[in-house]
C-alpha cells in the first residue's frame, strides 16, 4: 500500500447506485432527499408508497413490493427505520409494526454527488479571479493568526484559505478540462465557434494578467514564511481542528491531523513555488491557457479559411492583376507580392538544357525565360519526329567566349581601380560604394582562398593573391544592400615584366 492510505474496503451505503432495482432504490433515495431539504426528515411507508406511485414507471407499485426495497436499503446503511410511535390499536397494526424512515450521513452525501455529477455538464466552468485576491489576503495576516489565541478564528482562517485555494483549483481543472475533452476539441473546431473567439480569447487574456500579477505577490509571501513561523502556524491549526466540538465520541488522532494540515500547506506553496524538481502548477497554468489562446486563434483562421475557399476569387485575382501590372520595378513587384501572398512555397524542377550561363552568382529573374513541351502522361502518346539537319554552333560558341573574355576584362580594369599597393584592405572600402560586381568577385576570392590552409588562391585573369584576417569587422555599402563581414586584406603578388 502506498504511504498514508490505509487498506480500502467495499462501500455497501452506494450499492444502490447499480443494483439490479437501482431505478427503485435511486427513486427512494431521491424522494427523501428531497424531503429533507423542505425539513421533513422522516416518511412513513405509506407516505413514501404515496409519493413513488406519483413517479414515472411506478403508478402500480405495490405495498409488498416497497417493504423490501426500504429492507434492502436499511441493510445497507442508507435508511435509518424509526418505530411510529403511535399506539396500537388492532392486532394487525401490532404484527405488522410500522416505522419511519429518514436518511443516513453517507446516503446525504451520496444523494448530493449524484446531484452534483447529473448537473455536471449544465453547469459553466468559471475562472474566477476572486480567489487570488482572497488568497493574497488571507497569506499576508499570517502573523496576526500566529499570535491570536482564539482558536475557534484561527479554525475560520485556516478553512476560508483552503476553500479558496480547493475553489482556484477546481475552477482551472474544470475549465481545463473543458478545452482539452472531446467535445472541447469538437467545440473550437465548429464554424459557429468563430462567434465567440474573441470573447473567449480576452476572457483567458484577462485570467492571466490577473494570475500573473497575484501569483507573484502570493509566491513572494509564501517564500517569506520562514520554518519557525510555519511550524507555529500549522501547529496552532492543528490544535484548532482538535479544539471544534464535535458529536463523534472517537478520539482523534492528532498526528494524522498534524500530517493533514501539512500536507494541504505543502499542496498551496507548490501550487505557486516552483522546485529544482518540477515547475509550479500556477507556471504550468499559465503554459496551457497561452496554448489554448494560440489554439483558439488558429481554429479560427482555419475555419475562416474553409469557409472562403468556395467563394470565387475572380475579381481578387483581377485586382491583383492590375496593381502588378501598374508596379514600376522588380522590386516594386516583389514588396507587393509578398504583401499579397507571403512567404512564397519554392518548387525545385530538374531538366536538361543549356543556361545562358553556369555563374551561381546570377539571379534567375535576370535570365532568359525558356519554353518547354509538356507532353500527356500516356502510354500511348507517341511523339511527331520532325528530321531537321543539324546546325552549326561555332558562331555562338565565338560569341560566347568573346563575352567571357571581356567580362575577364572589365573585372581586371575595376580590380585595378580598387587596389592600392598590391592589395585591397576591405575596410577601406567601407565609406564607398561596392559595384556588385566587385562584391561578387571578393566574396568568390575569399571564399576559395579558405578551402585551403595557406589561405592563397588566383583569380579568373591568373593573378595570385593570398587573404588575410585582421580579426575586426567592416561594413560594405553595396548598390543592392549593406554586408557585414570580416575586415579581410587581399595581397596580390606583384606582376614581373620580363
Amino acid at each position: 500500500m502506498s504511504a498514508g492510505i490505509s487498506k480500502m474496503s467495499k462501500m455497501p451505503e452506494a450499492a444502490y447506485l447499480s443494483a439490479d432495482k437501482a431505478e427503485l432504490y435511486r427513486t427512494i433515495m431521491r424522494l427523501l432527499y428531497n424531503e429533507k431539504e423542505f425539513f421533513n426528515a422522516q416518511l412513513s411507508t405509506t407516505e413514501i408508497l404515496e409519493k413513488v406511485r406519483d413517479c414515472d414507471g411506478f403508478s402500480v407499485l405495490s405495498e409488498d413490493e416497497l417493504k423490501p426495497a426500504l429492507t434492502q436499503l436499511t441493510d445497507w446503511g442508507d435508511l435509518v427505520p424509526m418505530q411510529d410511535p403511535r399506539r396500537v390499536s388492532t392486532i394487525e397494526e401490532y404484527k405488522n409494526k410500522q416505522y419511519r424512515y429518514s436518511l443516513t450521513e453517507y446516503s446525504i452525501k451520496i444523494e448530493r454527488m449524484t446531484i452534483e455529477l447529473e448537473n455536471l455538464f449544465s453547469e459553466s466552468n468559471v475562472l474566477s479571479t476572486s480567489s487570488l485576491r482572497n488568497l493574497d489576503n488571507y497569506l499576508s495576516s499570517v502573523r496576526q493568526i500566529i499570535e491570536n489565541e482564539n482558536l475557534i478564528e484561527v479554525n475560520e482562517w485556516w478553512k476560508n484559505l483552503q476553500e479558496e485555494f480547493k475553489r482556484l483549483n477546481q475552477n482551472y481543472s474544470d475549465y481545463l478540462h473543458a478545452f482539452y475533452s472531446v467535445n472541447g476539441e469538437k467545440l473550437i473546431r465548429s464554424v459557429e465557434f468563430i462567434l465567440h473567439k474573441d470573447k473567449f480569447v480576452d476572457y483567458l487574456r484577462s485570467f492571466i494578467r490577473v494570475l500573473q500579477r497575484y501569483s507573484s505577490i502570493i509566491e513572494k509571501a509564501l517564500q517569506s514564511i520562514d520554518k519557525d513561523i510555519l511550524d507555529k502556524l500549522l501547529e496552532k491549526v492543528a490544535a484548532s481542528e482538535l479544539a471544534l466540538p464535535r458529536t463523534s465520541t472517537e478520539a482523534l488522532d492528532i498526528r494524522n491531523i498534524s500530517d493533514k494540515v501539512k500536507g494541504q500547506w505543502e499542496a498551496l506553496y507548490k501550487w505557486f513555488v516552483s522546485d529544482d524538481k518540477a515547475p509550479s502548477v500556477c507556471s504550468m497554468a499559465m503554459e496551457y491557457t497561452n496554448e489554448i489562446i494560440r489554439k483558439l486563434l488558429s481554429n479560427a483562421v482555419m475555419l475562416m479559411q474553409l469557409q472562403n475557399a468556395g467563394i470565387s476569387r475572380k475579381q481578387d485575382y483581377r485586382k491583383y492583376m492590375q496593381m502588378f501590372a501598374g508596379c514600376k520595378s522588380l522590386d516594386e513587384a516583389h514588396c507587393l507580392s509578398a504583401h499579397v501572398f507571403g512567404v512564397m512555397n519554392i518548387a525545385h524542377y530538374k531538366y536538361n538544357s543549356d543556361r545562358e550561363t553556369d555563374s551561381i552568382f546570377v539571379d534567375a529573374a535576370d535570365l532568359q525565360p525558356q519554353t518547354f513541351d509538356v507532353r500527356p502522361q500516356s502510354r500511348t502518346y507517341k511523339p511527331r519526329i520532325k528530321s531537321v539537319g543539324f546546325s552549326n554552333n561555332e558562331m555562338k560558341k565565338s560569341e560566347r567566349r568573346m563575352a567571357q573574355i571581356e567580362r575577364i576584362i572589365r573585372e581586371q580594369q575595376m580590380l585595378e581601380r580598387y587596389i592600392s599597393g598590391s592589395s585591397i584592405n576591405l575596410s577601406e572600402l567601407e565609406g564607398k560604394i561596392v559595384p556588385t560586381e566587385l562584391r561578387i568577385s571578393l566574396l568568390k576570392w575569399i571564399s576559395a582562398a579558405n578551402q585551403n590552409k595557406s589561405r592563397t588562391g588566383i583569380t579568373d585573369f591568373g593573378r595570385k593573391f593570398r587573404i588575410k584576417n585582421t580579426g575586426q569587422n567592416t561594413v560594405l555599402h553595396c548598390e543592392d544592400g549593406d554586408l557585414h563581414m570580416p575586415a579581410y586584406i587581399i595581397e596580390f603578388e606583384e606582376i614581373c615584366d620580363e
